[in-house]
């Protein structure tokens, strides 16, 4: 867990600024009051533990660009983190790309680590009245668990929202916070 905590922290070097938008990604400022608002699209609440926002540098491509965002809590890993994606050629959401989002991060943080993992199972679930796909990966080491919550929000752009915990009964919570985004 030491290793994560300290990748995390290397890993924070932009503060969350409302960068501007480009190609579909909508700019994202943080309110006075912790909330994350993208632009004209959904307002992410507060993560409940005292931390910040901080953006990371997004992977673009031909087809897409990412926006990546991790709330981070002092003293630990990352709470929750966030990727936006833009399909800059329109076409209409279906999730494929932010699932391989996930098993490329899977696969990363698992080599990292140097743990051992399943390959990522997608089932097609509700958050309130919003579809996601969501998954629940475990990373072993030696008799040492660590899982990987995520869920893919299929439409423009698409929120990805993944947290890594070390007991897998953690799901009802993160579902209670995201079932209050204001997604338009």
């Amino acid at each position: 867990m030491r290793v994560l905590v300290i990748l995390s922290l290397i890993l924070a070097v932009a503060p969350l600024n409302g960068r501007a938008a480009s190609d579909g990604v909508p700019a994202a400022t943080v309110t006075a009051a912790g909330s994350m608002m993208m632009g004209d699209g959904p307002t992410i609440p507060p993560f409940p533990k005292t931390g910040r926002s901080t953006e990371l540098p997004g992977k673009s491509s031909e087809r897409y660009e990412t926006r990546h965002f991790m709330y981070l809590v002092p003293g630990e890993s990352p709470a929750i983190e966030l990727y936006l994606a833009a399909n800059r050629s329109g076409d209409p959401p279906d999730g494929v790309f932010e699932i391989g989002l996930v098993r490329g991060f899977v696969a990363g943080l698992a080599s990292k680590a140097g743990r051992q993992f399943g390959e990522p199972v997608f089932v097609a679930h509700r958050v309130g009245p919003m579809p996601v796909y969501r998954t629940l990966v475990r990373l072993s080491n030696a008799g040492r668990n660590l899982w990987v919550h995520a869920y893919v929000y299929p439409r423009r752009p698409s929120l990805t929202f993944i947290a890594i915990r070390a007991n897998n009964g953690a799901s009802e919570s993160k579902e209670e916070y995201l079932k209050a985004l204001e997604i338009r």
